[in-house]
């Protein structure tokens, strides 16, 4: 009977330690177009919710603005290397940004607003305590590239892959 009961206490000890992402906040800092720093909340133990923001001020240009959220799922939470699928949304605001048509002339008067969604994998490696390094590539719905010898940015319809590097602070 003492057997069962000892099985039963280290059960459930078991299983809180596996919970432990569930609830806990995480710091970001990300380098994909428009870099930006954000915190994650683990709904669960792998699945997390990551608002973020980006401002940055140039005085040739003025200021930049980047407002997303992200929905990432890592399937080895509590391992030091997790693989995990992320989906995102963003709204960038950058007035150095110009818009091309389909015949590739700029359009007058467009917007320096762009919104851009996608999705993708990354891999988050556990350093050292609560610190995570983070890469991650995903397939986005407008491009974001230096125009080369100009200051501008060109933004395209369509699809294509971004790669991005960060690190994670965990709270828990």
């Amino acid at each position: 009977m003492r057997l069962l009961f000892a099985s039963l206490a280290l059960l459930g000890l078991s299983s809180g330690a596996m919970a432990q992402d569930r609830g806990s906040l995480a710091f970001d800092l990300m380098t994909t177009a428009g870099r930006h720093a954000g915190f994650g909340y683990y709904i669960t133990d792998g699945l997390s919710i990551r608002p973020s923001l980006g401002v940055s001020f140039s005085s040739q240009f003025g200021t930049e603005l980047n407002l997303g959220t992200d929905l990432r799922y890592e399937m080895l939470p509590g391992s030091r290397l997790s693989p995990y699928a992320t989906a995102g949304f963003s709204y960038m605001r950058s007035p150095y940004l110009v818009q091309y048509d389909s015949s590739g002339s700029p359009l007058p008067g467009a917007g320096s607003n762009v919104a851009r969604y996608g999705a993708g994998a990354g891999l988050r490696a556990r350093l050292k305590y609560h610190l995570s390094m983070v890469g991650e590539g995903r397939v986005m719905n407008s491009e974001l590239r230096d125009v080369p010898g100009t200051y501008g940015q060109t933004v395209r319809n369509g699809a294509h892959f971004e790669a991005a590097l960060g690190v994670s602070y965990a709270f828990n």
